[in-house]
């Protein structure tokens, strides 16, 4: 029985979901594709009698088949041994063609919503290095022994490094370059005297 034409101007059905079944095939067909021969090639054998599968550009009298078909084989199976390797290329492409589309796509959906992109590089943060060295204890024992901090608990170390950067919060770090340079200073003298 033919399949009915599809209907002009008609959405094309929503296709099924893959099987799990079908999900380990593709996995494994990304995972040979790569090692695949470039491509086979069918040859008809007359003094044998049958079809052999060899691998393309094996001509010369070594070449050997890796595959005999049988004279019962269909057009359709025939096909579909004798251009495998192509077409599972041609398969693995269209997939990472289509989730690289998908991926613009989404993309373009955050961008037009106003939404970060989940994948990009977050900013460096000054303050969230301030409070990670603040809480270090070699960093702790440099404020108490180069600039007298009171480091008894970590409320006073971060009183005593906003202090000292004349800042009112950390966050400032990240909004204010000045003070964002003078925590720039006050680390790399850290840096130097840790060396």
């Amino acid at each position: 029985m033919m399949a009915s034409a599809a209907q002009p101007n008609q959405p094309d059905p929503e296709p099924r979901r893959l099987t799990d079944a079908e999900k380990a095939l593709c996995s494994r067909a990304r995972e040979l594709e790569p090692v695949l021969s470039y491509g086979w090639q069918g040859f008809r054998n007359f003094e044998e009698g049958r079809t052999e599968i060899l691998v393309e550009g094996d001509n010369g009298a070594d070449a050997r088949p890796i595959l005999i078909l049988t004279e019962e084989i269909s057009y359709a199976d025939r096909e579909m041994v004798v251009r495998g390797a192509q077409m599972v290329r041609a398969l693995v492409a269209g997939g990472r063609y289509l989730k690289w589309a998908n991926e613009q796509l989404r993309a373009e959906i955050r961008s037009l919503k106003g939404q970060p992109d989940p994948k990009a590089k977050k900013p460096f943060s000054h303050a969230q290095n301030c409070a990670i060295q603040c809480a270090k204890p070699d960093f702790k024992h440099w404020l108490h022994e180069i600039h007298g901090a009171d480091i008894s608990d970590q409320i006073r170390v971060d009183n005593h490094v906003r202090s000292m950067l004349q800042i009112g919060s950390r966050a400032e770090l990240d909004h204010d370059p000045e003070a964002a340079r003078r925590w720039l200073d006050l680390y790399g003298s850290f840096k130097r005297r840790a060396r």
